[in-house]
């Protein structure tokens, strides 16, 4: 599968722009190749794109799978690269006998399926090529360069610095690097079977690592160990819209969630499930957090956001029955507790009774990571005002567009999209989520340029 389009401009130089509107997206994983596509939808002018990322290669990123072979945890009836046509991916998949056949064939209907991170990249790719193909107006290139500053240009605009403190004018740059750099724990080398192994992390992609060792006979026995005890729900057998109640939502936290509480358990007992429940209170889940109090915000990321995590990234239904089956079986032993040191041995693990150590013959760090603040990139950007950190340290202040709020200064033309912006979006980390907003900023970049365009045609006119 060829994954660059041929269009693309020599990677191997430094860009030299010239009179067209000028973009760049720092990093190439699902949210920035979904930007890319945005852009070429929606943004209907020229422009020049350069596409920055010291990974030669381009792989799904953060929002589309950890893992090619990892199940991903939205149904393909909510996988679309394109908000208006939202059953696209299925259409797609419909349209190739080798992908659709590779499906569960107990599977209720292709919309109800559930696919690997492979199969969407496949699609995600085709259609960046198909986007990029029909806009003979727009440059692309791919700069294999490690962005380490943002700053001010100073005649208009932003400038994007390199290692060697290079730097070229852009009129937007959207921030797309995900969680930020993983060390290691990544795909595994397969390797000869061992007895135990520690998957890290209590997440979708740490289940997939767990039940994968065990399926494979890379493993006898995995202890997974989740900081919050917490492991992901499972979706509806059946899939489910969003289920929404007359009554408005309390504007506190404990008060919404107890709301969120009393509906779950009604929905279950009626016999409908709590999953629409919980994806009703998705959609009012923005605007319930932007009414929230600093202090409230604090507590809900130390209270809250594991159980609320572990019910919103739900497992496909067949693995969280293997995963409990294996729970059940003494294959797989949860562990709650915060790993201090990985060694090539074990661990050594803070559990509530106290530090001790973990032996393994093999360790898997499935960790998210957060927003690595502390980069040169992000102190640049904090430094000179153009993006605050949110009241929660998840990220950076942003709005639904992925605008870095600067207030009481203007908007700069910076963007930090996707898991950049938990902090300010619950559920920005989705691919749904992510789809929505990319397109969202598209059309506001739009919006600004031709603002900046009237206020340069009256200052000549003034002239």
């Amino acid at each position: 599968m060829t994954l660059v389009p041929t269009l693309l401009s020599d990677t191997s130089k430094r860009p030299e722009i010239g009179p067209l509107a000028k973009v760049a997206i720092v990093g190439r994983g699902f949210t920035g190749i979904m930007m890319a596509i945005a852009l070429f939808k929606a943004f209907d002018r020229p422009f020049h794109l350069v596409m920055f990322d010291p990974e030669p290669k381009i792989d799904g990123g953060e929002g589309v799978s950890q893992s090619a072979t990892t199940l991903l945890n939205s149904r393909v009836r909510d996988l679309s690269i394109d908000p208006k046509v939202q059953d696209d991916f299925r259409q797609w998949l419909n349209t190739d006998d080798a992908w659709r056949d590779r499906l569960n064939p107990a599977a209720v209907s292709v919309e109800h399926s559930f696919v690997p991170g492979e199969i969407f990249s496949a699609y995600v790719y085709q259609r960046f090529s198909e986007a990029l193909k029909d806009r003979t107006d727009v440059v692309v290139q791919v700069c294999p360069e490690s962005v380490t500053a943002i700053d001010r240009h100073p005649r208009s605009g932003l400038s994007v610095f390199f290692s060697d403190q290079q730097h070229t004018r852009f009129d937007a740059v959207f921030l797309a690097t995900g969680y930020g750099l993983r060390d290691g724990g990544e795909e595994p080398v397969a390797l000869s079977a061992v007895r135990n192994a520690v998957v890290i992390g209590g997440g979708i992609h740490a289940v997939d690592q767990a039940l994968r060792l065990l399926s494979s006979g890379e493993a006898a026995h995995v202890t997974l160990i989740s900081a919050s005890g917490f492991l992901p729900q499972s979706h509806a057998r059946s899939a489910v819209g969003p289920v929404t109640s007359d009554q408005p939502l309390p504007g506190t936290l404990r008060g919404a969630f107890r709301f969120l509480r009393e509906a779950a358990n009604t929905a279950d007992a009626e016999g409908s499930g709590w999953q629409g429940i919980m994806n009703g209170f998705r959609l009012r889940a923005r605007d319930l957090w932007q009414g929230l109090t600093p202090e409230e915000r604090r507590r809900f990321k130390r209270h809250v956001k594991p159980i609320y995590d572990s019910h919103r990234n739900r497992l496909p239904p067949d693995h969280y029955k293997r995963l409990h089956e294996a729970i059940a079986s003494g294959a797989i032993t949860v562990r709650k507790g915060k790993v201090e040191r990985i060694a090539t041995n074990g661990v050594l693990f803070s559990a509530p009774a106290g530090l001790e150590v973990l032996p393994a013959d093999r360790t898997i760090d499935c960790r998210l990571r957060p927003t690595d603040i502390d980069s040169s990139l992000f102190r640049s950007v904090l430094r000179t005002g153009l993006a605050r950190r949110d009241e929660i340290d998840l990220g950076i202040l942003v709005d639904r567009c992925g605008r870095t709020m600067t207030a009481p200064d203007p908007f700069q033309g910076l963007f930090a999209m996707g898991p950049l912006g938990l902090g300010s979006l619950p559920d920005i980390d989705l691919v749904p989520e992510i789809v929505v907003q990319t397109h969202a900023a598209a059309s506001a970049l739009g919006a600004w340029i031709d603002e900046l365009a009237e206020t340069r045609d009256v200052a000549r006119g003034a002239g």
